[in-house]
């Protein structure tokens, strides 16, 4: 695919991923509990720098969501990347290559060395694209309480 722009992701955008993440939401997830809107509209505003959408002809394509973490997990300073979909009739394009280099930069640029993100340990397709932009285990270990 060629005529990848990348650019901060607006609230013109929100409808279009909206309909991304509807598109690759996995079985299981659709009660959450909250408006999807909202969860984008709370990351705009919290960090406008490390939102990101991928766009081609106009169309919204694909996102990323990020963040910063200040003193978090022992950490002084971390970027973190807390959601990536493609449309899947982009998928295998570069489109999420795009997107995650474009935060890593803008982390790198802000000083941030490490960069983190979870994922499910049975998702081996992003455990494969996180891999391909050089990620490896860190030292966490995730650990989960679930209430009764």
């Amino acid at each position: 695919m060629t005529g990848i722009i990348v650019r901060k992701m607006e609230d013109k955008d929100i409808g279009q991923a909206v309909d991304i993440h509807r598109k690759v939401l996995r079985e299981g997830l659709t009660d959450i509990g909250f408006a999807v809107e909202d969860f984008f509209s709370a990351s705009i505003a919290a960090s406008p720098n490390t939102c990101l959408v991928a766009e081609n002809n106009g169309q919204v394509v694909g996102f990323m969501i990020g963040g910063v973490k200040e003193w978090s997990f022992g950490l002084e300073r971390s970027g973190w990347i807390e959601l990536v979909e493609v449309d899947p009739k982009n998928m295998g394009e570069g489109v999420g290559k795009a997107l995650a280099k474009e935060l890593i930069a803008y982390f790198t640029s802000e000083g941030i060395k490490d960069v983190f993100t979870t994922i499910k340990w049975d998702t081996g397709d992003l455990i494969a694209f996180f891999k391909s932009l050089d990620f490896d285990k860190s030292s966490f270990i995730n650990l989960e309480y679930k209430s009764s």
